[in-house]
């Protein structure tokens, strides 16, 4: 079973199309600001502990700015072409010694708002994603806890479409609003 980061990376149509499953998504701009990286701790191939065969290039794109591209190494078609991605991490504006940050993925294919994760960053070759739990973040949008739209649901469900704004940061720490025990954790893998 393909895990929600793998899902995302390889199959386009669940995490960009999300052509089955409702989503939630977030502007470029979202977060308190850019999470500065350093290509020696994310620049590499990288796979989800339990699906060791999907491998992803990392590369830093822009540093200052928090943003990775992904490259997948091996399409799950043959036929396509790898596909390319990019990751933003940004800052959610509350300081926590877990140091979990946004992580924005968009397919560099399309544009417009990007998916929202919750991302513990790269430490010692291992970082964890979570994916956000889509009903809990429609229930505070329809109740006004949280600011941003709803589209129409339709066969896919609702689509969620947070603001980026400084209050659905903090708000969006509470853990209610994360699926914490289907967590992705991804590993560097060495160098050959």
């Amino acid at each position: 079973m393909k895990t929600q980061l793998v899902r995302c990376l390889a199959l386009l149509t669940i995490l960009c199309g999300l052509t089955a499953c409702p989503e939630t998504t977030v502007p470029d701009g979202f977060g308190a600001g850019p999470v500065g990286l350093k290509a020696g701790d994310w620049q590499g191939d990288w796979s989800p502990v339990d699906e060791p065969g999907d491998v992803f290039e990392f590369q830093v794109a822009d540093g200052p700015q928090g943003v990775l591209e992904l490259h997948e190494k091996k399409p799950a078609d043959e036929r396509k072409k790898p596909e390319v991605f990019s990751l933003s991490l940004r800052h959610s504006g509350v300081k926590s010694g877990q140091g979990l940050c946004f992580a924005i993925l968009n397919d560099k294919a399309k544009a417009g708002a990007g998916t929202l994760h919750l991302m513990r960053p790269a430490q010692k070759d291992v970082f964890v994603l979570w994916g956000v739990d889509h009903e809990a973040v429609t229930a505070a949008l329809k109740a006004g806890g949280l600011k941003g739209g709803l589209e129409t649901p339709d066969k896919d469900g609702i689509h969620n479409s947070l603001a980026a704004d400084p209050a659905n940061y903090t708000a969006l720490l509470a853990p209610k609003f994360w699926k914490w025990t289907e967590p992705t954790v991804m590993v560097r893998r060495a160098a050959r």
